[in-house]
Protein backbone atom coordinates (compact mmCIF):
# COMPACT_ATOMS: atom_id res chain seq x y z
CA UNK A 1 0.00 0.00 0.00
CA UNK A 2 1.52 3.35 -0.79
CA UNK A 3 2.85 4.97 1.78
CA UNK A 4 0.00 8.39 1.33
CA UNK A 5 -2.74 6.21 1.20
CA UNK A 6 -1.98 4.94 4.43
CA UNK A 7 -1.03 8.14 5.74
CA UNK A 8 -4.73 8.98 4.93
CA UNK A 9 -5.91 6.11 6.75
CA UNK A 10 -4.96 7.16 9.81
CA UNK A 11 -5.02 10.80 9.78
CA UNK A 12 -0.93 11.71 9.65
CA UNK A 13 1.17 13.33 7.49
CA UNK A 14 2.68 10.48 4.91
CA UNK A 15 6.15 12.62 6.14
CA UNK A 16 5.87 11.44 9.49
CA UNK A 17 4.55 7.85 8.26
CA UNK A 18 7.74 8.23 6.03
CA UNK A 19 10.17 8.96 9.19
CA UNK A 20 8.44 5.58 11.36
CA UNK A 21 9.07 3.43 8.05
CA UNK A 22 12.73 4.35 7.86
CA UNK A 23 13.42 4.08 11.44
CA UNK A 24 12.21 0.62 11.89
CA UNK A 25 14.07 -0.63 8.56
CA UNK A 26 17.32 0.95 9.44
CA UNK A 27 16.64 -0.56 13.17
CA UNK A 28 16.18 -3.99 11.24
CA UNK A 29 18.73 -4.09 9.13
CA UNK A 30 21.65 -3.22 11.52
CA UNK A 31 20.22 -6.48 13.37
CA UNK A 32 20.57 -8.63 10.01
CA UNK A 33 23.30 -11.37 10.21
CA UNK A 34 24.23 -12.59 6.39
CA UNK A 35 27.35 -14.66 7.64
CA UNK A 36 25.19 -18.14 6.63
CA UNK A 37 24.64 -16.75 3.40
CA UNK A 38 25.86 -18.77 0.13
CA UNK A 39 23.57 -18.91 -2.54
CA UNK A 40 22.74 -14.77 -3.97
CA UNK A 41 19.91 -14.53 -6.60
CA UNK A 42 19.97 -10.97 -8.24
CA UNK A 43 17.26 -9.43 -10.71
CA UNK A 44 16.12 -5.95 -11.66
CA UNK A 45 13.17 -4.47 -12.07
CA UNK A 46 12.14 -0.86 -13.50
CA UNK A 47 11.00 1.42 -10.52
CA UNK A 48 8.84 3.73 -12.74
CA UNK A 49 8.48 4.77 -16.46
CA UNK A 50 11.12 4.99 -18.78
CA UNK A 51 14.79 2.95 -17.40
CA UNK A 52 14.88 3.80 -13.88
CA UNK A 53 15.82 0.35 -12.51
CA UNK A 54 16.11 -1.17 -8.99
CA UNK A 55 18.16 -4.27 -8.40
CA UNK A 56 17.22 -6.70 -5.81
CA UNK A 57 19.15 -9.87 -4.05
CA UNK A 58 17.90 -12.37 -2.46
CA UNK A 59 19.26 -14.86 -0.19
CA UNK A 60 18.28 -18.15 -2.10
CA UNK A 61 18.53 -21.43 0.31
CA UNK A 62 16.19 -18.82 2.69
CA UNK A 63 14.38 -17.39 0.06
CA UNK A 64 14.25 -13.57 1.34
CA UNK A 65 15.23 -10.36 0.36
CA UNK A 66 18.50 -9.08 1.65
CA UNK A 67 19.59 -6.06 -0.13
CA UNK A 68 17.74 -3.56 -3.01
CA UNK A 69 19.89 -0.77 -4.55
CA UNK A 70 19.05 1.76 -7.66
CA UNK A 71 20.50 0.75 -10.83
CA UNK A 72 20.97 -2.62 -12.72
CA UNK A 73 25.22 -1.84 -13.64
CA UNK A 74 28.47 -4.02 -12.36
CA UNK A 75 28.39 -1.51 -9.39
CA UNK A 76 25.19 -2.95 -7.93
CA UNK A 77 27.52 -5.78 -7.29
CA UNK A 78 29.95 -4.17 -5.58
CA UNK A 79 27.39 -2.41 -3.46
CA UNK A 80 26.13 -5.52 -2.49
CA UNK A 81 29.13 -7.20 -1.37
CA UNK A 82 30.00 -3.98 0.32
CA UNK A 83 26.45 -4.49 2.29
CA UNK A 84 26.51 -8.35 2.85
CA UNK A 85 30.13 -7.74 4.50
CA UNK A 86 28.81 -4.57 6.78
CA UNK A 87 26.26 -7.52 7.64
CA UNK A 88 29.11 -10.02 9.00
CA UNK A 89 28.74 -11.67 5.77
CA UNK A 90 32.00 -12.67 3.34
CA UNK A 91 31.99 -12.78 -0.05
CA UNK A 92 34.46 -15.79 -0.07
CA UNK A 93 31.15 -17.65 1.40
CA UNK A 94 29.16 -16.86 -1.89
CA UNK A 95 29.21 -20.07 -4.34
CA UNK A 96 26.38 -19.75 -6.41
CA UNK A 97 25.07 -16.20 -8.35
CA UNK A 98 21.82 -16.80 -9.50
CA UNK A 99 21.17 -13.95 -12.24
CA UNK A 100 20.24 -13.49 -16.43
CA UNK A 101 22.78 -12.93 -18.84
CA UNK A 102 23.74 -9.09 -18.27
CA UNK A 103 27.16 -8.12 -19.19
CA UNK A 104 27.34 -5.70 -16.71
CA UNK A 105 25.79 -8.60 -14.00
CA UNK A 106 28.32 -10.95 -15.04
CA UNK A 107 31.26 -8.78 -14.99
CA UNK A 108 30.11 -7.90 -11.49
CA UNK A 109 30.11 -11.38 -9.90
CA UNK A 110 33.22 -12.36 -11.60
CA UNK A 111 35.22 -9.33 -10.45
CA UNK A 112 33.59 -9.52 -6.93
CA UNK A 113 32.51 -12.65 -6.15
CA UNK A 114 35.69 -15.27 -7.21
CA UNK A 115 34.27 -17.90 -5.52
CA UNK A 116 31.01 -18.26 -7.22
CA UNK A 117 29.39 -19.89 -10.01
CA UNK A 118 27.17 -18.16 -11.71
CA UNK A 119 23.73 -19.74 -13.01
CA UNK A 120 21.96 -18.14 -15.58
CA UNK A 121 17.88 -18.40 -14.28
CA UNK A 122 14.94 -20.51 -16.10
CA UNK A 123 13.03 -17.36 -17.03
CA UNK A 124 15.70 -15.09 -18.87
CA UNK A 125 16.43 -18.32 -20.45
CA UNK A 126 13.59 -19.35 -21.82
CA UNK A 127 12.80 -15.70 -22.43
CA UNK A 128 15.90 -15.83 -25.02
CA UNK A 129 14.17 -19.13 -26.42
CA UNK A 130 10.53 -18.02 -27.44
CA UNK A 131 12.39 -14.89 -28.94
CA UNK A 132 14.64 -17.39 -30.82
CA UNK A 133 11.76 -19.46 -32.06
CA UNK A 134 9.46 -16.47 -32.83
CA UNK A 135 12.45 -15.43 -35.42
CA UNK A 136 12.52 -18.70 -37.01
CA UNK A 137 8.38 -18.72 -37.25
CA UNK A 138 9.28 -14.78 -38.89
CA UNK A 139 11.86 -15.95 -41.20
CA UNK A 140 9.76 -18.36 -42.39
CA UNK A 141 6.39 -17.24 -42.54
CA UNK A 142 7.83 -15.19 -45.65
CA UNK A 143 7.17 -18.74 -47.59
CA UNK A 144 4.49 -20.19 -45.40
CA UNK A 145 1.42 -17.72 -44.67
CA UNK A 146 -0.12 -20.31 -43.18
CA UNK A 147 2.53 -19.09 -39.90
CA UNK A 148 1.27 -15.58 -39.85
CA UNK A 149 -1.49 -15.78 -37.31
CA UNK A 150 0.49 -18.70 -34.98
CA UNK A 151 2.77 -16.74 -32.80
CA UNK A 152 1.34 -17.36 -29.86
CA UNK A 153 0.86 -20.73 -30.60
CA UNK A 154 4.62 -21.13 -30.76
CA UNK A 155 5.09 -18.92 -27.16
CA UNK A 156 2.73 -21.20 -25.22
CA UNK A 157 3.42 -24.67 -23.60
CA UNK A 158 1.52 -27.43 -25.17
CA UNK A 159 -0.56 -27.60 -21.71
CA UNK A 160 -1.31 -23.95 -21.85
CA UNK A 161 -2.82 -23.77 -26.09
CA UNK A 162 -6.53 -23.35 -26.39
CA UNK A 163 -8.36 -26.28 -27.93
CA UNK A 164 -8.30 -24.18 -31.35
CA UNK A 165 -4.87 -23.41 -31.08
CA UNK A 166 -4.06 -27.45 -30.66
CA UNK A 167 -5.93 -28.07 -33.76
CA UNK A 168 -3.82 -26.14 -35.34
CA UNK A 169 -0.76 -27.03 -34.08
CA UNK A 170 -1.80 -30.71 -34.74
CA UNK A 171 -2.28 -29.70 -38.44
CA UNK A 172 1.10 -27.94 -38.83
CA UNK A 173 2.98 -30.88 -37.54
CA UNK A 174 3.83 -33.10 -40.68
CA UNK A 175 4.54 -29.63 -42.30
CA UNK A 176 8.57 -30.34 -41.77
CA UNK A 177 8.71 -26.68 -40.70
CA UNK A 178 11.70 -24.99 -39.45
CA UNK A 179 9.41 -23.59 -36.63
CA UNK A 180 8.17 -26.90 -35.49
CA UNK A 181 11.54 -27.77 -35.20
CA UNK A 182 12.74 -25.02 -32.98
CA UNK A 183 9.65 -25.36 -30.69
CA UNK A 184 10.57 -29.04 -30.68
CA UNK A 185 13.83 -27.67 -29.31
CA UNK A 186 12.30 -25.11 -26.82
CA UNK A 187 10.39 -28.37 -25.12
CA UNK A 188 13.43 -30.31 -24.92
CA UNK A 189 15.20 -27.05 -23.24
CA UNK A 190 12.29 -26.71 -21.30
CA UNK A 191 12.44 -30.28 -19.73
CA UNK A 192 15.80 -30.01 -18.90
CA UNK A 193 15.15 -27.95 -15.91
CA UNK A 194 12.84 -30.58 -14.52
CA UNK A 195 15.67 -33.66 -15.06
CA UNK A 196 16.66 -35.21 -12.11
CA UNK A 197 18.95 -37.71 -13.43
CA UNK A 198 22.14 -39.68 -11.70
CA UNK A 199 25.36 -38.66 -12.84
CA UNK A 200 28.79 -40.86 -12.08
CA UNK A 201 31.05 -39.75 -14.84
CA UNK A 202 34.88 -39.52 -13.55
Amino acid sequence: MPVKVVADLIGEHDTRVWRVLEHYVQKARSEEDFSEVKSVGVDETSKAKGHNYVSAFVDLDESRIIYVCVGKDSATIKFFKTDLEDHKGSGENITNFCSDMSPAFISGVTNNFSKAAITYDKFHVMKLMNEAVDQVRRDEQADNIILKTTRYIWLKNPENLTILQRETLGSLKDMRLKTMRAYNIKLSLRDFWNFKGNYSGT
